[in-house]
């Protein structure tokens, strides 16, 4: 089953896509219409122009027009002498200055046309004067001195002028004319380009965002199936409620925790799933932590008792986490059966109770060894020593070789009973650690067996400062080294006692020139009881090598021993170089 959450995520994050490319759209629409506006008014001021050119045009026609029709009715009047002739001619005079206004406000803009305007009003004026002195010619002295003064006017000359004027205005104005008409096309088409370029810009970031969302899509699909995968088969409970404490997610894990199916728990409350008096306290919890932040199990871990759907209780681990969306808040519940660690946690604690129990028997044991045994011991030990000081020259060598044999027995059997009792006494109770200085240490030891001059003891080079229990870590050198005196085969021999630094730890050596040990008993010696030489060859208890053992692991150690027979023997064992003073270390 899905996590809402993540669903939510997802669908949030694709919101975020599609409003990201509504934005888009609108900031193109925007950049359009913005090209649109200005390419408007670029046309439309174009537009205006070639107007005012085009009626600048017009106005030069029809300035040529009523000048030629001023003439045509000089002359009908000066034939006929109809007054609608000269009213009409006088109208046309009038029509000629009207368009020389609208012309000069047509041709504001061109410099040109503007520049040739007073001399073509010039010559307008001056032929409509010479019009007027013909017609006071004909007024005043008759149609023969009209057509005389007419014949001798320069009036011919002037409309040439007029007529060359306008035809170069014109000429001018149309240029202007095709020019602008030019610069509005290339407007327009620059336009229609921009506004293509922009649509087809926006059309293919539409299909990249699209293409995008859809890819989107997928991955999240995707993702969502490996995320289901995950919370289906995952062998924890995994729980998703919202902000109410509405279960949003189930998964199979859970149903089989709570013996609920999915579609029984979801949408409900999730206390649902507890026992009092957390059922009735959950809601409290929840509403707390989203008022105040602190939270009682969120981002930790916690030991909590979960109800099953047939009313038993289950213990459990659970860990929660917090997930904001927006404003959305939903928390995710992952949750381990602890029936089976409670369990092992009683059988491991039922052990420990045993095992105090035969430390207890252990320690009454070696109560009973070192005062119930070693009594009546010592009384056979004194009743040997009585017969062989009273009765030795009473006996014959058989009766004189028996005693010796009980003292030897006596004596064997009294350092049996103290090596086990050192044996059991290692590990049972714990005393601080010391700082002990094994160059002081081995002296100590050697002072105290006092190897015979036969035998030479060496030790090589300074030995490091260790931190253990001193008493114990004399008991090692003190065996071994005896035990390589003990041992030789030779009348003389050497024993060596050196050191290396093996990085963690100290690796100590002591070597001696005997007669060697098999490789098949290098790790039976080690084992309580275990010797090698017959014990009416040489009095052995077989516990210092097992004690030498135990009190090197107990330590943080390890021993073993490299030998070939004839070739000598070579013990090694390991201290390590860090040791906390306060660490409690075995002792008796």
């Amino acid at each position: 089953m899905l996590d809402g959450g993540t669903q939510v995520m997802a669908q949030w994050s694709i919101e975020r896509k599609v409003l990201a490319g509504f934005g888009l759209t609108v900031a193109a629409l925007v950049a359009i219409g913005v090209v649109l506006t200005g390419t408007t008014l670029n046309l439309i001021g174009a537009n205006a122009a070639a107007a005012r050119t085009q009626q600048g045009l017009l106005a030069l026609e029809r300035i040529y027009s009523v000048t030629r029709e001023a003439e045509s009715r000089q002359r009908a009047y000066l034939l006929l002498g109809g007054a609608d002739d000269a009213a009409a001619r006088q109208a046309a005079v009038q029509r000629v200055q009207s368009l020389l206004e609208e012309l000069s406000g047509h041709v504001v803009a061109d410099e040109t046309v503007r520049a040739r305007l007073p001399a073509l009003t010039q010559h307008l004026t001056t032929r409509m004067a010479l019009l007027d002195a013909v017609i006071d010619a004909r007024r005043r002295d008759g149609p023969e001195a009209a057509m005389r003064q007419l014949a001798a006017s320069p009036g011919h000359d002037e409309m040439r002028q007029v007529q060359e004027l306008v035809t170069a205005m014109e000429a001018d104005l149309g240029q202007r004319l095709a020019h602008r008409q030019a610069a509005a096309q290339t407007a327009a088409a620059r336009a229609l380009a921009l506004l293509g370029l922009l649509l087809v810009l926006v059309a293919a970031a539409l299909v990249a965002l699209y293409a995008r969302i859809r890819r989107d899509a997928r991955e999240r699909q995707d993702s969502e199936e490996r995320l289901r995968a995950v919370v289906e088969t995952a062998g924890e409970g995994i729980i998703t409620i919202d902000a109410a404490g509405r279960v949003g997610s189930f998964n199979p894990a859970a149903e089989r925790l709570f013996g609920y199916r999915a579609d029984e728990v979801v949408g409900r409350n999730v206390n649902m799933l507890m026992p009092e008096p957390d059922r009735s306290a959950h809601d409290g919890y929840l509403q707390r932590y989203l008022a105040s932040g602190v939270p009682h199990v969120i981002g930790t871990g916690a030991q909590v008792t979960g109800l099953r759907r047939d009313g038993t209780p289950v213990p459990l681990h659970l860990a929660v986490t917090e997930m904001r969306l927006g404003t959305q808040r939903l928390f995710t519940g992952i949750l381990h059966d602890l029936t089976e660690q409670r369990a092992a946690q009683q059988r491991q604690d039922e052990l420990i109770d045993d095992l105090r129990n035969v430390n207890e028997e252990l320690r009454s044991f070696a109560y009973v060894v070192s005062h119930d045994l070693k009594a009546p011991l010592r009384g056979i030990g004194s009743l040997a020593d009585w017969l062989v000081s009273d009765y030795t020259d009473k006996l014959d060598d058989q009766g004189r070789e028996y005693l010796a044999l009980m003292k030897g027995r006596v004596t064997r059997m009294d350092a049996l009973i103290d090596g086990i009792l050192e044996y059991s006494r290692v590990g049972r109770v714990q005393q601080p650690p010391v700082e002990v200085d094994l160059n002081a240490l081995v002296t100590d030891v050697l002072q105290m067996l006092a190897p015979p001059p036969q035998m030479a003891v060496h030790v090589e080079g300074p030995l490091p400062t260790v931190v253990g229990e001193r008493v114990r870590l004399q008991q090692v050198f003190q065996n071994l080294i005896s035990n390589a005196i003990r041992h030789r085969d030779q009348p003389k021999g050497q024993v060596w006692v050196s050191c290396r630094d093996a990085g963690d730890d100290w690796q100590f050596s002591i070597a001696d020139d005997g007669p060697g040990i098999e490789p098949r008993h290098h790790e039976r010696i080690f084992q309580l009881f275990q010797v090698l030489t017959p014990r009416d060859r040489k009095e052995s208890t077989g516990v210092g090598l097992a004690l030498v053992k135990k009190i090197i692991e107990t330590h943080g150690g390890r021993v073993w021993v490299e030998s070939q027979p004839g070739q000598g023997s070579t013990f090694h064992f390991t201290l390590p170089k860090q040791r906390p003073l306060t660490e409690g270390v075995p002792t008796p």
